[in-house]
């Protein structure tokens, strides 16, 4: 709808909770189609702060991702090993 021309305005408490990281792109890009991005809880931290915050998103991220492998570990050494008894 933003790419649409539909949206004037889109209305979020924090940058973090709309999109991980990559906030000030999106931000340029809905404003390529005259779509503007209001932080209500607009809080000003320095460019320093800013980047510790979308590191640490991103390690977040990747350890969700690390921890949900894990459950999968066994799943995938039994596939493995049956698989290997097959051939």
């Amino acid at each position: 709808e933003v790419m649409q021309s539909k949206v004037n305005q889109i209305y979020i408490a924090y940058p973090d909770r709309f999109i991980r990281f990559g906030f000030d792109w999106f931000r340029q890009f809905c404003a390529k189609f005259g779509t503007e991005i209001v932080v209500v809880n607009n809080e000003q931290l320095s460019p320093e702060a800013e980047v510790v915050q979308d590191l640490i998103s991103i390690i977040q991220v990747f350890s969700s991702r690390v921890s949900g492998l894990r459950k999968y570990q066994k799943k995938v050494s039994d596939d493995h090993d049956i698989n290997h008894l097959q051939n």
